[in-house]
């Protein structure tokens, strides 16, 4: 077909011109994502963060549940205090340079080893693949650029630079105080015993052990030096103990059990949706094998199109399942060449460690292809030539074969559902509706810096103005529930350590109300929305029937209120706030 010919004559350029190539990606990748990120107002997981930085150097204290996220709220409060006055869309910004400095290391890692026209297609795959669009600075694409960073470091390393081992070690431990969860990706350090496999030098391997290990002090000690200048080293710890009590309280959202009950759901997701695109792959291999009709390529890339975009649909863990596969199959056909196995199980690495830590792997699944998505794009690129032989102890031989040395489009098959899918599934994170509609800003609420639509952003400064009216001495605010936002947009502090009030677990919930009642502190104004943050939609976070998972929570705020002699100082249709006498 003369089109599909045109097509990968166009693809080979990009191979010619490879600097040229990494960078032009790297300014796409930062200009779509300015462009793509100026819309959409999330109440919920960004204020969360956002509320984080604003707080980070100003009163740690109030955010103590976010020191696991240490690295990423001190290079977020660097940012509130340069460039604070951009509001939410700063955050924005901050992102998208982030993302041009992992397609940037991408490129760095891969370049050796693939043809930059793959490199090319993986990291244009990963900056279109809408995810669950989170388009703001946050510990997800911080811990993925650190990781590539790893990853590239190492590679220096096993090129012959000896201090790239130390820099390994010491990005890997600071990748951990990231995202605590990201101490995992540790397991990294024994990568140079891989290396001596093929080489039998393990003597050497100890050696560069030890380099990374010497890396991970030296961070280690930068960052508790850190730690102990800011005075956050106190609260860094108290951080880390919280999870062991959470742990122990089943309606924590992320205590161990209801992790592992998410990660058994998500792993059976996995493994459904992979089976269902090897069929599809099965398919479109014996159908333009063994269907003998003119046209019959055109028909099949249609068919099987349409076969990839029903899958994709169906849930985010069909494309982690395609690339995990890929990562696989490239480490198994490599078993014998330790550099490319090493870069497959770099790509494992980060698809099955650093989702560790999270209530589903689908919260950051779009955060782990950076390696691995490449990969399958090289084998989607290769002619189609498989032979699996068998000899048992009975003399009898076997062989199972896939012959078809031919380049078959196989990748326009995938290009074409990839395209399906990101031009009608991306969406505004947890700001639900039409693009074409969220053409209003906040105008009250001016660090609401992005678009969204007229009625979240009439809503965004009523709630605002009407909070700013009744705000108490002490500055500190309780919302009960899912608008941790209030606080980065109103500048008050969260009154229970979190921004999240409910993210704690029920005891952890009446601990932390006790505390901070019987502590100095002001009493808070306490704010209850009446509207789910996705889509407005009406709703009551105090009523049992309708979010039990609340119930308890708000049975101790009830009493907390009662106690304090709270009373009613406004409410309407989308909120109530309540407050105690002057």
């Amino acid at each position: 077909m003369k089109i599909l010919q045109n097509i990968s004559d166009k693809i080979g350029i990009l191979d010619r011109h490879p600097r040229t190539c990494m960078w032009s990606t790297a300014l796409f990748a930062i200009v779509y994502f300015l462009l793509i990120s100026l819309q959409g107002l999330d109440y919920a997981d960004e204020g969360f963060s956002l509320t984080f930085y604003q707080n980070f150097y100003t009163h740690p204290a109030d955010v103590e549940y976010l020191f696991l996220y240490y690295l990423t709220g001190l290079i977020g409060g660097v940012w509130e205090i340069l460039f604070g006055g951009l509001g939410t869309y700063g955050y924005r910004i901050l992102y998208a340079l982030t993302s041009g400095g992992i397609v940037l290391t991408t490129f760095a890692i891969l370049r050796p080893y693939f043809k930059v026209s793959t490199i090319f297609i993986g990291t244009m795959a990963c900056i279109l693949w809408p995810g669950l669009c989170l388009y703001y600075f946050n510990h997800d694409c911080l811990t993925i650029l650190l990781f590539l960073l790893t990853i590239y470091a190492m590679t220096r390393g096993i090129q012959g630079h000896k201090y790239a081992w130390w820099i390994m070690g010491f990005v890997l431990i600071i990748n951990g105080l990231t995202r605590l969860p990201n101490m995992a990706l540790c397991i990294l350090m024994l990568i140079p015993l891989v290396e001596a496999g093929e080489s039998g030098n393990y003597y050497k391997a100890g050696q560069n052990i030890l380099r990374i290990i010497g890396g991970m002090i030296i961070g280690s000690s930068i960052m508790l030096l850190v730690m102990c200048l800011l005075q956050h080293f106190g609260l860094w710890l108290s951080a880390v103990s919280s999870l062991f009590v959470m742990s122990s309280d089943s309606s924590d959202t992320h205590s161990i059990g209801n992790l592992i009950a998410s990660y058994a759901y998500t792993y059976k997701a996995i493994f459904t949706s992979t089976l269902y695109g090897v069929l599809i792959c099965l398919i479109y291999i014996i159908a333009t094998e063994h269907i003998k009709i003119k046209g019959r390529e055109l028909i099949m890339v249609v068919i099987c199109s349409a076969l990839l975009y029903s899958l994709l649909v169906r849930n985010i863990y069909a494309m982690w399942g395609a690339v995990t596969s890929a990562s696989l199959i490239y480490a198994f056909i490599n078993r014998h060449n330790s550099t490319y196995l090493i870069l497959a199980l770099s790509a494992l690495a980060a698809l099955f460690i650093i989702p560790l830590g999270g209530d589903s792997y689908g919260n950051i699944c779009n955060s782990c292809l950076w390696l691995g998505m490449p990969m399958l794009i090289d084998l989607i690129r290769r002619p189609i030539k498989c032979n699996i032989n068998i000899d048992d102890h009975r003399d009898y031989h076997y062989r199972i074969a896939i012959d078809n040395t031919s380049s078959r489009p196989i990748h326009i098959i995938a290009g074409v559902a990839f395209l399906f899918f990101v031009t009608t599934h991306s969406v505004c994170y947890f700001d639900n509706g039409s693009r074409l509609l969220k053409t209003h800003r906040p105008q009250i609420a001016t660090s609401a810096t992005t678009f969204t639509s007229y009625e979240r952003a009439q809503l965004t400064d009523h709630i605002v103005s009407v909070t700013l009216a009744h705000r108490m001495p002490g500055n500190y605010l309780l919302v009960f529930d899912n608008a941790p936002m209030l606080h980065y947009l109103t500048g008050m502090q969260p009154y229970l350590g979190s921004p999240w009030s409910t993210f704690w677990g029920t005891e952890m919930f009446r601990q932390k109300l006790f505390d901070a009642e019987h502590s100095s502190r002001q009493l808070p104004l306490i704010v209850i929305p009446h509207f789910y943050y996705e889509d407005l939609s009406k709703t009551d976070y105090l009523n049992a029937l309708e979010h039990p998972e609340l119930h308890q929570k708000a049975l101790l705020l009830a009493d907390f209120i009662k106690r304090n002699g709270y009373y009613e100082a406004y409410s309407d249709t989308y909120i109530t706030l309540l407050k105690v006498p002057q």
